[in-house]
């Protein structure tokens, strides 16, 4: 701990300590110096902090006050680099640091945490919402409830590949920030590189220009990608599924990497996909969550671009009994091999054996070769 600093939280630094100290985690010099960073944000924010229970509403509004900071008295972080490097786990460090500013307002704690898709989704909600309720300017109203729940708000994987996204973000982002709220995210690019060749992308630059402005730009250097180490040692296809759940569930864990654990409702055009457990861009779910729900090829999608790899429990033998759901199957191992995306799955047969339909048999060879693929690693 920094030298003067009151022992008031468990900074980023104390945190990755720890872990190293316990042998979960190995020393990795740009994960301390990213970590060295959020501590002095953490500081930022505490000595940030408005007097509370005297300030009146009309000094608020003069004074930019909304919450508990003042505007532009805590510049976030944005936080960019590789796969694999730490960047989830070491926000989630941060979001835990910040539980001793998480000070009542109204019930509502002043920090939160999301995955950057979660995040346009609910602000996709709240502009809808505003717009049925007759509001002047509904991005400008849900930029306000956005505020609302949070004075410090954690993004993760921000990656921006919709149009409509990108078109509303700098004025959703200008209406939050002017309200005092603090950004910190995670993204595998620079902050220069979102929307990447995106069409109007020179609509979209003056929020990278905002976001640059109002947060730090840090790259996590590279070094060792800890995932795929992790990947490498550990096998990818468990049969028979009922014997191996233990170890599907320990897989899980170990690439977890101490990251939260939660669970997670996707939503694409009304429908609400359940996601068991997430551990940062890593998810968990049974075969029959995914699979046996009628979900459809968009639905995947959307798993794929959430996720940097799944894990997936107790896929069945298919048959001409169960085709509908081994077309989903290959909906979804479609989705994920595109995206690059990892699989790790428990089954009651290897892969060369899982389909034994008439109807899929043809496409399903394609699956069966993406499958090895995908999860070459193991037993095949």
């Amino acid at each position: 701990m920094t030298n003067g600093r009151q022992n008031r939280c468990n900074y980023p630094t104390q945190q990755l300590a720890v872990r190293i100290a316990n042998h979960t985690l190995n020393p990795d010099p740009a994960q301390k110096e990213v970590a060295l960073k959020l501590d002095h944000l953490v500081d930022r924010l505490i000595a940030a902090r408005s007097p509370r229970g005297f300030v009146s509403v009309a000094a608020k509004v003069l004074l930019g006050w909304t919450g508990l900071f003042h505007r532009d008295t805590a510049k976030g972080l944005y936080i960019y680099g590789g796969v694999g490097r730490g960047k989830t786990m070491l926000m989630d460090m941060f979001h835990e640091s910040t539980k001793t500013l998480r000070l009542d307002r109204d019930g509502v704690p002043t920090v939160w945490r999301l995955h950057f898709h979660d995040f346009m989704v609910l602000a996709q909600d709240f502009i809808h919402a505003a717009r049925q309720n007759g509001a002047d300017d509904p991005i400008e109203s849900a930029a306000a409830e956005l505020a609302a729940r949070g004075m410090v708000v954690c993004f993760d994987e921000m990656e921006v590949r919709d149009i409509a996204d990108a078109m509303i973000l700098a004025r959703l982002f200008s209406g939050m920030l002017d309200r005092g709220v603090v950004v910190v995210a995670t993204s595998n690019r620079h902050a220069d590189d979102l929307y990447k060749n995106g069409l109007h992308r020179d609509r979209f630059l003056s929020f990278i220009a905002l976001l640059k402005e109002r947060c730090e730009v840090c790259q996590l250097n590279d070094g060792t990608d800890w995932r795929s180490v992790e990947l490498a040692g550990m096998p990818a296809w468990y049969t028979p599924s009922q014997a191996n759940c233990d170890q599907l569930d320990a897989a899980f864990e170990q690439l977890a990497g101490g990251v939260v654990v939660t669970d997670e409702t996707i939503r694409v055009a009304g429908r609400e996909i359940v996601i068991e457990k997430v551990a940062g861009d890593i998810g968990f779910s049974s075969f029959a969550s995914l699979c046996d729900v009628p979900l459809g090829a968009r639905d995947y999608l959307a798993i794929a671009g959430r996720f940097a790899g799944l894990v997936l429990s107790d896929v069945p033998n298919f048959t001409d009994e169960n085709d509908h759901v081994a077309r989903r199957f290959m909906w979804l191992i479609d989705a994920l091999y595109d995206r690059g995306r990892f699989l790790i799955a428990s089954a009651d047969a290897d892969i060369a054996d899982l389909y034994q339909g008439y109807q899929w048999q043809f496409e399903f060879e394609r699956t069966a070769s993406r499958l090895g693929e995908m999860t070459q690693r193991g037993k095949l």
